[in-house]
This record gives C-alpha cells, sequence and structure tokens, in this order.
C-alpha cells in the first residue's frame, strides 16, 4: 500500500464548502504520480521514454462522507496487476482528522503504445514501482 496527505483548498469546493465530487478522482491521480516519486521516477518520463500512455479504462467510487473545503486528507493506493497490460489502483480517502473513510473505490489503467493505440505489456520500470506498492499491500 502507498499513502500520501493531500492538502484540499476552497477552490476544490463548491459554494457550500464541499469538495466538488470528480475531485476525488484527481486526488488520486496525485497520489499515483507521487507514488512514482517515492520510488525515485517520474511517471510522465517512464511514459515519454517508453513511448506508452496509460488510460483509464475503468473507474469506480463510493462517496461515504463529503470532504469539506480545505481539509487534509489521506489517500491510500493498493495496486494490483490484472494481465500484462493493465493495473488496477484500489483506493481509499480518508481524513486526517479522525481517520475515517471519506471515499472508496478502483481506478484501472491499461498500458497502450503510444503511436499504435493498441495495449502492450507494461514496461519494467512501470511494472517495478507498482509491484512495490501490490508487495507492501500483500504484507500486510
Amino acid at each position: 500500500m502507498f499513502e500520501v496527505r493531500i492538502q484540499t483548498y476552497w477552490d476544490d469546493a463548491d459554494p457550500a464548502g464541499r469538495v466538488y465530487f470528480p475531485h476525488f478522482f484527481r486526488f488520486v491521480e496525485y497520489a499515483e504520480t507521487e507514488m512514482f516519486r517515492a520510488s525515485g521516477t517520474e511517471r510522465m518520463k517512464l511514459y515519454e521514454t517508453h513511448g506508452i500512455w496509460m488510460p483509464r479504462v475503468e473507474s469506480f467510487a463510493k462517496f461515504i462522507r463529503p470532504i469539506l473545503a480545505e481539509e487534509a486528507i489521506s489517500i491510500r493506493l493498493r495496486t494490483r496487476f490484472q494481465g500484462e497490460k493493465t493495473v488496477r489502483m484500489d483506493f481509499e480517502i480518508l481524513s486526517v482528522t479522525d481517520g475515517s473513510l471519506l471515499a472508496q473505490g478502483y481506478v484501472t489503467a491499461v498500458c497502450i503504445d503510444r503511436r499504435s493505440g493498441k495495449s502492450r505489456p507494461l514496461p519494467p520500470a512501470m511494472r517495478e514501482v507498482f509491484a512495490r506498492a501490490e508487495e507492501a499491500t500483500n504484507q500486510e
């Protein structure tokens, strides 16, 4: 499992001071980026080096409690491979203040070749980053 703390801001929220629900997925993307940085690499550099993209092909979220504007949250990512080309990232979004579960769900991404747009196996460097999070998940 990979975990990162994220601060929300007023501009994430609607006029009632609640974070707009699509932003939950943006926070999950931030956590994925930080997972790559924590491993010592940049996700976009790997995309460029290997000539790939990782489009999201499926996502799901269960919203349990709203995130309030300017609330600190923690994102937990658990990864698992689905074959050679696909990775699923299960997530939990928690309040830093009291640890309560705010949302949970998953995002599934598939590796594609930039030129052809066809799916292809994840490059070893990408698999390694996701595998570290998967191994940490299996050790819990």
